[in-house]
């Protein structure tokens, strides 16, 4: 299992979540999104769309399975570039 922690620097579009959710589903790893109040599977693009995510949040990704470091670099990346 690997986790990281990222304090978001920009409000994330609708667009932009739907993006991400739908690359996500690529890897074979659990994809998970730890926020003050929910937890959200990346890969479930109802569950990205109900918990917006905001400039200033701290989210924990956390990502389990065989590529789980390729799936954390991805969000990673995904969550500061936005």
């Amino acid at each position: 299992m690997r986790v990281h922690d990222i304090t978001l620097t920009h409000d994330f579009t609708s667009n932009d979540l739907k993006s991400i959710s739908l690359h996500a589903g690529r890897f074979h790893s659990d994809i998970i999104l730890m926020m003050q109040d929910a937890v959200i599977d990346v890969k479930s693009l109802l569950g990205m769309m109900l918990f917006p995510l905001k400039k200033g949040s701290v989210v924990t990704i956390r990502t389990k399975g065989k590529d789980e470091e390729e799936a954390l670099d991805f969000m990673c990346e995904n969550m500061e570039q936005h």
